[in-house]
């Protein structure tokens, strides 16, 4: 009887632990499956873009009227304010596909235009990068800068090294924009542009301003084109 009444604890015990393994095995493939749903999600709210240029010589001409990191007419109707990292991958797509469309369309016929704000939140090499521009900016070349950092995110690491030999295969006066980057002459403005994008709600790049209307994402050029048009529509309302 003592053995019956040991070898049915045993069972018991095993029971247990295989009902506890069951419950174990059970929670992990809910966790599996959020974070599945999770990267689905995110994944989704990316939509599909154009292929990023191999570069620069396969990006068109700017058609926009540039005055430092805005594209397009300032008595424009409509703003679009843009918020960005240099080192995320999405924003590369819409800078370097969608937007030259809506540059095409909007910007360079005096519907729209384009300011461009950093949002560089991705570490050091995102702060960097974004003063970088801000350095080419002062030579005229901001547009320039923005394709070419765009076009090597995913080559080269954003050191101040390499973003000085950008600056240098662009044909900049390279001994004023190392000064300008050494001594991080930009580093409020590119953390006041971040602070300003967090007050107006933006947790994620590339985010957009249409007038009022946010955009999250890269999304396609229908999404935009739809913001856009709805503006000009109430802008001609207002003047009317």
């Amino acid at each position: 009887m003592a053995k019956r009444g040991k070898r049915g604890k045993a069972r018991g015990k095993t029971r247990r632990r295989l009902r506890s393994l069951g419950m174990a095995a059970a929670v992990g493939a809910v966790v599996v499956a959020v974070v599945v749903v999770i990267v689905l999600a995110n994944t989704l709210g990316q939509e599909d873009g154009d292929e990023v240029p191999s570069g620069l010589a396969d990006l068109p001409p700017r058609l926009a009227s540039v005055q430092g990191n805005v594209l397009g007419s300032p008595d424009a109707p409509v703003t679009i304010v843009e918020y960005s990292d240099f080192q995320c991958p999405f924003c590369a797509r819409v800078a370097l596909g969608t937007v030259r469309q809506i540059e095409e369309d909007y910007l360079a016929t005096g519907k729209a235009k384009l300011v461009f704000k950093h949002f560089a939140f991705e570490g050091e090499e995102s702060i960097w990068a974004a003063q970088a521009a801000e350095c080419a900016a002062e030579q005229n070349a901001f547009w320039h800068y923005h394709d070419m950092l765009f076009l090597n995110q995913r080559r080269v690491a954003f050191t101040t090294e390499n973003l000085k030999a950008f600056a240098r295969e662009l044909g900049l006066d390279t001994a004023s924009f190392n000064v300008c980057l050494d001594l991080e002459t930009h580093a409020e403005k590119v953390a006041a542009d971040r602070a300003e994008g967090q007050r107006r709600g933006v947790t994620s790049t590339p985010t957009f301003y249409v007038g009022q209307t946010q955009i999250v994402g890269a999304k396609p050029y229908d999404t935009f084109r739809s913001a856009i048009e709805d503006q000009l529509a109430a802008a001609q309302e207002g003047g009317g």
